[in-house]
């Protein structure tokens, strides 16, 4: 599955850092690359599903079932869109040349890459809040009081947990894979435990049975805001899973990492994160761990973990998006790209905004049930293009010619590719408002709810449709 050609950029100077990985390059196997998809998975907000389940009126049956079917179909996607980089070793801005032209291909970058940068800041504040929490704890800071002072000096700590990443990122690929592969799987478990040992104690045992109690139905608006939570959360990696399949060395780690990194941890995630705010009327982990973890050794382990976690998900899932941004827009190197990402997020991480643990969980949940718009419409056209238009074969010096002989279409613009995206986004807008799933920022009016699976097959459809028209 992966190929031996070698390319040559035509007519422009490329940046290498997007040139096709060679398959003697290739460093993850099916083990590492599960272990990324769990550190990539096992993130602070991960175990907010639960709780936002929970605050939704749903039953421990519906979040586990809203978790499954909203994974399975961002998974989906991420094989569809994943088999590329397997195949090619080209990165997401490479891959989109196909679908929207050479030129045009910098528009679904820059679109992917503000969904990532969003959740970069919700990740860094979640792994900046468990770093201060660690030294006032250490301090002697009382842990009923820990929280709210933590939340006063995030700016702070912001400076250590970006510094680290840098570090870290300017490694490269490699550095990513030695990273991976123990910070999720070990949060994960830690959580497993702590659920366990609080289940045993009598004052929360007695809670247990109301996870089984809800108010909402099935159908009800609340489940389908929760689906489309779950969904939204990583169809925006489903975009961009080739940054990271590029380093793959088969299909089959491919569908082992994805099923079991990302569908069954976030079922485990989702699970564990509703007992627990059941069992302790608490919704941010790091206060959880803080006031109920047994003993000064268990409250640091799991408050250093739970900046690991966050900090593992930012390097493997969020950073890689707008870095590619800096990459093939402003053609920045790598090492370069990953400082001036970390002083962006910076600014974007919500310390300016969120004063509070319920806030923070009110900010995650707003964002992650109404972006889907941003990414349906560019996810529909990938697909189409590789598996039925191109029937699953791409000419990799095609990819890596400016001009003609390259995807150059209409002057580097495909229309295929751009009518299939503005006439998805304004159907979309017809559907949200006559469906109820219009949602509000600043005043401003968008498409929400699970309008991403309309926006996922309107799209693909459209766009075969529009490249028999266009003759593209």
């Amino acid at each position: 599955m992966t190929s031996n050609v070698l390319v040559e950029p035509k007519n422009y100077n490329e940046n290498p850092d997007l040139l096709p990985v060679p398959p003697n390059q290739r460093r993850y196997n099916a083990l590492t690359f599960t272990f990324m998809m769990f550190s990539m998975n096992t993130c602070i907000p991960m175990f907010f599903l639960g709780p936002i389940a929970k605050s939704l009126g749903l039953n421990i049956v519906q979040a586990v079932i809203g978790a499954l079917i909203g994974n399975l179909a961002a998974v989906t996607v991420m094989y569809l869109n994943g088999v590329v980089g397997v195949k090619y070793g080209i990165p997401y801005p490479v891959q989109l040349r196909e679908p929207f032209g050479f030129k045009g291909a910098k528009v679904p970058v820059i679109l992917r890459g503000l969904a990532g940068l969003m959740w970069f800041g919700i990740e860094a504040y979640a792994g900046s809040l468990a770093l201060v929490m660690i030294a006032l704890y250490l301090a002697g800071v009382p842990p009923d009081q820990l929280t709210d002072k933590a939340i006063r000096l995030i700016p702070i700590a912001l400076l250590f947990y970006l510094g680290s990443f840098i570090f870290v990122m300017r490694k490269g690929l490699e550095g990513i894979g030695k990273m991976a592969d123990y910070a999720g799987p070990i949060l994960l478990l830690y959580f497993v435990w702590l659920t366990y040992f609080l289940a045993t104690q009598p004052q929360f045992a007695s809670k247990m049975p109301e996870v089984f109690k809800g108010t909402a139905g099935w159908f009800s608006m609340s489940f389908l805001t929760y689906l489309a939570v779950q969904t939204n959360w990583w169809a925006t990696v489903a975009l961009n899973i080739s940054d990271l399949t590029r380093g793959l060395k088969s299909t089959k780690a491919l569908i082992i990492g994805l099923f079991v990194g990302i569908v069954l941890c976030q079922i485990v995630g989702t699970a564990l994160g509703f007992y627990l705010a059941v069992m302790t009327g608490k919704v941010l982990p790091q206060t959880i761990i803080a006031e109920y973890a047994p003993g000064i050794v268990a409250v640091i382990i799991g408050l250093l973990f739970a900046f690991l976690a966050p900090w593992s998900t930012d390097i493997t899932a969020n950073a890689p998006p707008l870095i590619d941004i800096l990459m093939s827009v402003f053609r920045m190197r790598w090492k370069l790209a990953v400082v001036v990402s970390a002083v962006i997020v910076f600014f974007v991480a919500p310390w300016w905004a969120v004063k509070s643990g319920p806030a923070y969980v009110n900010y995650i949940t707003k964002w992650a049930a109404n972006y889907g718009i941003l990414l349906g419409p560019i996810a529909g056209p990938m697909i189409a293009n590789y598996w039925i238009v191109r029937k699953r074969k791409y000419d990799l010096q095609k990819l890596y010619t400016y001009g003609e002989g390259g995807c150059w279409y209409r002057n580097g613009w495909s229309l295929a590719g751009f009518a299939s995206l503005i006439t998805t986004i304004a159907l979309s807008y017809v559907v949200a408002a006559l469906t109820g799933q219009m949602a509000y920022v600043s005043g401003v009016p968008f498409p929400g709810g699970v309008i991403w699976y309309f926006a996922l097959v309107v799209s693909f459809v459209t766009y075969i449709v529009f490249v028999k028209i266009f003759n593209e």
